[in-house]
């Protein structure tokens, strides 16, 4: 048995879709304001029996403040996996964040488990200098201006660290940006729909990679049995320019061919954050994405590709294949 905590995140949800195609028993831990739809929404994607598959779910309810109901969705589980993404929206905090994972920790020390893995991000990693690529050995510049995002993503790892530390086995993985189809209106999978009016780029550079490498690099983790190791999952690094380029040319429709200005950039945060007053999803265009757009960052995915997966999906494949559920999905 397998338990995923954050499963109604992309990446929470593709993993715990894949697991159910293979037949692996799955556990979800469903904590409040989780939406399970998403997770049935995912696996639709992929195969047709989705109402099946999803029935398939053991649902664990939990309270990431009770650490007696998280020990309890870990009773009789071989391997949880952490992907829960850290929340700074609704008066949220860093420490609320942070205790969160704590309490995850705290409880799986006290579990009968075989191991943990974490997933992380990319927004905890240490720097290079423009012209190298960050690896897992890459310090953190301890007086670097860092946005909240960043920081909350690094003490939770090290809240990791610290568990590994006192003896759980456990082991991390930081993704770069990950794309994939979602619900179309946050996390990644947005850039789709609003290919028909995107009209701006910037020459930010960052690395990507596809949701199912992901996928394959955490179960990689489990499977192998890797602990006390960290480990950077990334496809290829390219502009946005170029990925806008790509996602325009999948799906039909004209490249963005304006600059981006500061504040075009800013105008887009201010209507994503209004819009997700609304519909109460966290806005993908936030802080993080704009510090994302407007950097220029390469990353070293090479120890991943000779321990976890034999080779990444190229991002130009990765788009064809999200540009094609996604068509697929407007036809229905």
């Amino acid at each position: 048995m397998y338990l995923v905590i954050g499963a109604t995140e992309m990446v929470g949800a593709h993993l715990t879709c894949a697991m159910l195609r293979q037949g692996l028993s799955v556990r979800v831990a469903k904590a409040k304001g989780d939406d399970p739809a998403y997770i049935k929404h995912v696996l639709s994607f992929y195969t047709a029996d989705y109402e099946g598959q999803f029935n398939e779910i053991e649902w664990a309810d939990i309270d990431y403040d009770d650490i007696t109901s998280l020990q309890d969705a870990m009773q009789g589980v071989c391997t949880v996996f952490c992907c829960k993404i850290p929340n700074l929206l609704h008066g949220r905090s860093i420490n609320d964040n942070v205790l969160e994972i704590k309490n995850i920790l705290n409880a799986a020390q006290e579990s009968d488990l075989k191991g943990l893995v974490y997933l992380s991000s990319y927004r905890a990693l240490g720097e290079e200098p423009d012209d190298k690529e960050v690896n897992e050995q890459s310090q953190r510049n301890p007086k670097g201006k860092y946005i909240k995002f960043d920081i909350v993503h690094y003490l939770c790892e090290m809240e990791v660290r610290r568990a590994m530390e006192e003896g759980l086995n456990a082991s991390i993985l930081a993704p770069t940006v990950v794309l994939g189809p979602g619900n179309w209106i946050s996390d990644t999978s947005h850039l789709f729909p609003e290919t028909a009016q995107r009209r701006y780029f910037t020459y930010g550079v960052t690395g990507f990679v596809g949701v199912n490498d992901v996928v394959k690099c955490l179960m990689s983790l489990a499977r192998k049995k890797i602990y006390g190791e960290k480990f950077i999952a990334n496809s290829q690094n390219m502009s946005f320019l170029t990925l806008f380029n790509i996602i325009a040319q999948k799906m039909s429709l004209p490249a963005p061919t304006k600059l981006a200005s500061k504040w075009i950039i800013r105008l887009y945060k201010f209507c994503h954050g209004f819009k997700s007053i609304f519909t109460g999803r966290r806005p993908i265009v936030n802080v993080p994405y704009i510090d994302s757009v407007t950097h220029y960052r390469l990353y070293d995915g090479s120890k991943s590709v000779n321990r976890l997966i034999a080779a990444y999906e190229t991002i130009d494949s990765v788009v064809d294949t999200i540009a094609g559920i996604y068509k697929k999905e407007q036809e229905k």
